[in-house]
């Protein structure tokens, strides 16, 4: 039985040997030794990529290096993709992000709040004001930044049933905002609860004030404004070699997963398919935005995406908008994330202090037995080797 994707969250030293010939000394006149082999060519990086890839067992990966300075440093990709097959990824690929699509949603509000046709303050009473009557009472004061810090109480996934078949994007999004405005809250307003409805209503909140389509919106405010211009949402097509497909394991083996993603309502919570390099182009953006240096989002509202606004119970992390705010000895305060829909798999870490960030992803997932999550991690470790020695 293959998964039901939804979007979520959770949280060495290389020897060179060097082999020297020896020369027989049986001869009267020996011949002069041959000099040692030079040592072992650096690996390049994809072949970095591939080192790891090949260790996890994993279809395909790809990994990034990015600096708010000079954006793309290092791009890399490795494998097939489809498991089997012989058709090899390319840097051009499209890689389903999931919910890492959600810092481009809290980016989107931070655009939409700079042009003043919304506020991190406004709540879901003003911005649905037709529906004050169904929307639960504990949810009418709840704001645009509480969705967006998962701190409104709302309920996380709703059932199928609510995405009706064929209906819009937008019109879902619209029925799933319904549902989990009306729906009981699971936890109080100010407490953490990680919630893909509570995005699915941001989404829609940002669609009202800027007068669009949420999709079209993130592509003519954020992505192409920064160069980002190959994004596309939802799963590579069905039955084809043409991008990296999804898979999931089952006894051991990679089992694509022909057409798999949330339905086009969880565009805002985690829908996104992109290149590698535009993931890149979009994160600088956003370490720029931490910087004040954004020329999308305003220095305060740059800095607030990557502010702590509630704890994460069990953890001496933070929520922010869109990202986890924890502390590495390597970026200092340090913003991170990981998204699947349960059939591919990425993770993205900004070092906000050292203004470098790590990006990695892979058309694969298995997030009970945790392979995609521990190769995710070996490869951000191995790129930030790289980024620190240079090999």
């Amino acid at each position: 039985m293959r998964p039901k994707p939804r979007a979520r969250i959770t949280f060495g030293t290389a020897v060179a040997i060097m082999l020297a010939g020896c020369g027989s000394g049986g001869n009267p006149v020996s011949p002069p030794a041959a000099p040692p082999p030079p040592p072992s060519a650096p690996l390049t990086f994809d072949q970095i990529v591939d080192s790891v890839r090949s260790a996890y067992g994993l279809p395909a990966m790809a990994g990034a290096i990015v600096t708010r300075e000079n954006g793309l440093v290092k791009a890399g990709v490795a494998g097939m993709r489809r498991a089997g097959g012989t058709t090899p990824v390319t840097i051009e690929d499209r890689w389903h992000i999931g919910s890492n699509t959600k810092a481009m949603t809290a980016a989107l509000a931070a655009i939409a709040v700079k042009q003043g046709v919304i506020a991190w303050t406004t709540t879901v009473a003003q911005a649905f004001p037709e529906s004050l009557a169904s929307i639960h009472p504990a949810y009418r004061d709840a704001t645009l930044e509480d969705l967006l810090a998962h701190r409104a109480g709302i309920r996380n996934d709703p059932p199928s049933s609510v995405f009706v078949d064929g209906g819009t994007a937008k019109t879902q999004r619209e029925a799933a905002t319904a549902w989990g405005l009306a729906a009981v809250p699971i936890g109080l307003r100010g407490s953490f609860y990680y919630s893909n409805v509570g995005y699915i209503i941001a989404g829609s909140m940002i669609e009202r004030a800027l007068g669009g389509v949420y999709e079209d919106l993130l592509l003519s405010r954020l992505s192409t404004p920064v160069g980002a211009t190959h994004i596309a949402f939802g799963p590579a097509a069905a039955g084809t070699n043409d991008e990296p497909v999804a898979h999931y394991l089952q006894n051991g083996k990679w089992v694509p997963c022909e057409g798999c993603d949330n339905p086009p309502g969880f565009s805002s919570a985690g829908r996104v398919r992109l290149p590698i390099g535009d993931w890149a182009r979009i994160i600088q953006e956003l370490l720029n935005a931490d910087a004040g240096a954004s020329t999308l989002i305003t220095a305060v509202d740059g800095r607030r995406l990557f502010t702590a606004a509630v704890d994460i119970p069990g953890s001496t992390d933070s929520y922010g908008l869109g990202w986890v705010i924890t502390f590495r000895s390597w970026g200092g305060r340090t913003a991170a994330h990981d998204g699947s829909n349960t059939v591919n798999h990425s993770v993205a870490w900004l070092g906000l202090d050292t203004a470098v960030a790590f990006l990695a992803t892979t058309n694969a997932a298995d997030l009970n037995g945790g392979t995609t999550g521990a190769a995710l991690d070996a490869l951000v470790a191995r790129m930030l080797k790289f980024y620190q020695v240079g090999k």
